[in-house]
This record gives C-alpha cells, sequence and structure tokens, in this order.
C-alpha cells in the first residue's frame, strides 16, 4: 500500500494535535477536521483509506456523519472516537460499519495497533466494500477491556508460529477468535481448515489426519491425502480437542514434536509445515488429573493460552454485538430493520447469556425475520429469553446410565466460578475471594490447586 491517507476529525485542537503526535513516524499522510463540513469538504477532494471521527461534534451528528462519509467514500475505514459511547450510537455506529471504537483517554499504543490493523484489513479486501459482514469472520467485536487484551494478544501472537490454545465457554467464538489468528498471520494466503475432533470417529480420525494409502485397510481403493498434507503451510484448528482419544493424542503429540507423520499403510514419514490451534469447552488440566488427557501434549498446545469471557462477563459489548448482527441479517434477508427499542436493548443488557455470542447470534436472527416494522421491540425477544430463564430456574441435570463422577464435577464447576471470579476483578484475588464470599486463604489455596494463574487476568 503506498503512503495511507488518514482524516482526523476531531473539534477540540488538542486532540488533533495529540493524534498527529501520536502517528507521525507511522508512515501516514495525516488530515485534519475540526467539524463535520470541514470533513465532508475535505472527503469530496481528497480519497481516504482510514477516517477516525469523534462522534461528539459541534455542527453534524457522529451518526449522520457517519452516513454521509460512507455515502461518498464506501470502501474506506471509519473508526470511531469517543468520551461516550451509548448503546444507541453504538448500534448505529455498528449498523453502518464502523471498524472500531477507540474510548477517551486512548492508549496510545492500542489506537495504533487499531489503525494498522484497519489499513492490514482492508489492503487485503482492497477490491471488496468494508461493511460490517465482511469482517465477520476477521475481528473480534467489542471495546470491553477483556476483548482489547484478546485483540493485543491475537495482534503479536499470529505473526509467529507458536501452538496457541483457546479456551471457553460454547458459543463464546473459539473459532472467530482461531480465524483472526490465521488471517492476521503470515500464512493467511494458505487454507485455514477446522477439525472438530468430537465429530470424527477414533476409527476415521487418523485417516482423516494423516491420510492411507491404497489396500491399507478394507474401502481403502485409492490413495488419501490427510488433513495434515491439505493443510501442509496453512493452520489447522481442532476445536473441541478435549474429545479427541488417547491414542490420536499419542500421535499429535510427535506431529508437533518432529514435523512429521506416517500415513495409514505406509512406512516412510512425512514432513509437514502446519501452524496448530486448539480450542476447548472443557477443564483439560482436570482431565489430565483423571487421566484422560496427556499431560505432555498439553504443555505442547497451551504455549500461548487464550481464554475467551462469556457474554455475561462482557455486556458492555452487546449493543456493538447487537448493532453487528442487525445489519448483518436485515441485509442477508433484505428487511430494512435498523434499530432496537429501548426497551428492547434493556433486556438483552439484562439476560444472562448461557448460550453466549451464538445464542445472541441466533436470537436476533429469529427477530429481524419477525420484525414487522424496522424497529425491534421486547415482545420480538421476550418469548426466548423467558423460556431460557425457566429453563435455568429448573437447573435440569440428566445423570448418564454408567453414572459420573460427582466430586470431579463439583471440582469442574467450583473452577468456573473462580475463574468467573478472577476475570471480574482482573486477577485480585482479595476481591475475588469476596465475590465467593471465600476466605483469602481458601481463595488462594484453590487457585494454588487448580493451577489458575492470576496474573491471565490482570
Amino acid at each position: 500500500m503506498e503512503c495511507p491517507h488518514i482524516l482526523i476529525i476531531d473539534d477540540e485542537l488538542s486532540i488533533r494535535e495529540l493524534l498527529k503526535f501520536i502517528l507521525k513516524n507511522e508512515g501516514y499522510e495525516l488530515y485534519t477536521a475540526a467539524t463535520g463540513s470541514e470533513a465532508l469538504a475535505l472527503a469530496q477532494k481528497q480519497k481516504f483509506e482510514l477516517i477516525l471521527q469523534d462522534m461528539m461534534l459541534p455542527d453534524i451528528g457522529g451518526i449522520e456523519l457517519l452516513q454521509k462519509l460512507k455515502e461518498i467514500q464506501p470502501n474506506t475505514i471509519l473508526m470511531v472516537i469517543t468520551a461516550a459511547l451509548g448503546w444507541q450510537i453504538a448500534v448505529e455506529a455498528m449498523r453502518l460499519a464502523a471498524f472500531d471504537y477507540i474510548r477517551k483517554p486512548f492508549d496510545n499504543d492500542h489506537l495504533k495497533a487499531s489503525i494498522a490493523r484497519a489499513l492490514k484489513y482492508k489492503e487485503l479486501h482492497k477490491h471488496i466494500p468494508i461493511t460490517s459482514h465482511n469482517d465477520m469472520l476477521q475481528n473480534i467485536i467489542g471495546s470491553s477491556a477483556p476483548i482489547q487484551k484478546i485483540q493485543e494478544l491475537i495482534r503479536r501472537a499470529a505473526p509467529t508460529d507458536s501452538t496457541i490454545l483457546i479456551q471457553g465457554e460454547s458459543g463464546t467464538g473459539k473459532e472467530l477468535v482461531a480465524r483472526a489468528v490465521h488471517a492476521n498471520s503470515l500464512r493467511r494466503e494458505a487454507v485455514f481448515i477446522p477439525v472438530n475432533c468430537g465429530a470424527v470417529s477414533e476409527t476415521l480420525m487418523e485417516s482423516e489426519l494423516f491420510g492411507h494409502k491404497k489396500g491399507s485397510f478394507t474401502g481403502a481403493v485409492s490413495d488419501k491425502k490427510g488433513l495434515f498434507d491439505v493443510a501442509d503451510n496453512g493452520t489447522l484448528f481442532f476445536d473441541e480437542i478435549g474429545e479427541m482419544t488417547n491414542a490420536t493424542q499419542v500421535k499429535l503429540l510427535r506431529v508437533l514434536e518432529y514435523r512429521e507423520f506416517i500415513p495409514v499403510g505406509a512406512t516412510a514419514g512425512k514432513e509437514v509445515d502446519v501452524r496448530f490451534i486448539t480450542a476447548t469447552n472443557r477443564n483439560l488440566e482436570a482431565m489430565i488429573e483423571k487421566n484422560e488427557f496427556r499431560e505432555d501434549l498439553y504443555y505442547r498446545l497451551n504455549v500461548i493460552p487464550i481464554y475467551l469471557p462469556p457474554l455475561r462477563d462482557r455486556k458492555e459489548d452487546i449493543p456493538l454485538l447487537a448493532g453487528h448482527f442487525l445489519a448483518l441479517y436485515a441485509n442477508r434477508m433484505r428487511k430494512y430493520v435498523t434499530q432496537f427499542a429501548e426497551d428492547a436493548m434493556q433486556l438483552l443488557l439484562a439476560y444472562h447469556w448461557p448460550g453466549n455470542i451464538r445464542e445472541l447470534s441466533n436470537l436476533l436472527q429469529r427477530a429481524v425475520v419477525l420484525c414487522e416494522g424496522n424497529t425491534i421491540h421486547r415482545k420480538d425477544l421476550e418469548h426466548h429469553i423467558s423460556v431460557q430463564k425457566q429453563r435455568k430456574n429448573e437447573l435440569d441435570v440428566e445423570i448418564p446410565e454408567n453414572g459420573l463422577d460427582i466430586a470431579h464435577e463439583l471440582e469442574t464447576i467450583e473452577r468456573a466460578y473462580i475463574r468467573k471470579a478472577l476475570a471480574k476483578t482482573q486477577g485480585n484475588l482479595t476481591n475475588a475471594a469476596q465475590l465467593l464470599r471465600m476466605t483469602f486463604r481458601s481463595m488462594r489455596y484453590t487457585v494454588k490447586k487448580y493451577g489458575i494463574d492470576p496474573e491471565e487476568f490482570a
């Protein structure tokens, strides 16, 4: 990309000068505007790769200016900078495909990283208009502190070949993170192949991963390439790695150690150059204690851990996600649904989201389908939420026919609450202990017992 042209729009001279100072050595051609009218005049004359816009201007509303700039320059990256972002502005800005949100006061390094990431995305998609549904798989949506930390971790880890273990509840977006890592890596021009370890039987897993030679077993009527072969020079994403059988774990460990594999029925190994990303919603440490997961494999996979918080622990991101899904499904279904009523958004913010982002996505897809006007109201949402609340209150549990280890189940629950409390308190043991009505000594013992590092949440 040639020297990118960036327009800074802010009515405060001190902010404009500060932004120019921060970005002056980054190789950008910088322009500034103090008002919306001045910005529109510049946009008519000069093409910009990125526009950094304050939402509180003296002459034109922030949303109205976003709309007009998008009409003038549809392929320009739009980024919002604001001291206060109410949910109405967040939803509308997301619907209009604002790429990112920078909160005042901002962190200089985070600002520079966000701009660099946006320009890199634009270069990779230079022939496609920048809209919210185009970057669904490439960006982790949110402006909360945990999401900013994850974005920064992705930015730093992606260019390396380090193995990554993504942990989090179902529906928190583990595959989206894996795809974001791949998209920002040096392997982005090669393939990204997801493998659901729980969806392939043990008898087929070895053949699927390593391939096989003709005649190596009944039904092997020809040579077949395995996923390691197909993914050479690219990225392999093992989802639900905790479901992988012990026998396959042993073979995967060998590939990680020696970067070679042997197809079924072959006698010679094949070298492979693959980046490994794995994910799980299970407690691998507890599985190691029960000899259900190999400890040596765990340490090979857990080079760079990424923990995805549940949606209920990052509710400030709900308006951004809601605006994103509103734009996505309204566009897909060709319906002019543009906003949420106040009571609808308050319901979304109050709900506990057991299914996390996946549940929010499904609910808003259904709401867009059923919505009769251009506004989603509480009545379009509350049936689903009332049913889920009833299910939660019933505390429906199941016991397998062969029974279960109740001590292990209770330990899993305890560990989950410890992690949630540490996430809420940014790793502060004293405050986390108070949240869970524990003594500090009990909290310290329990954290050590489960091998949890409080610094992970700092």
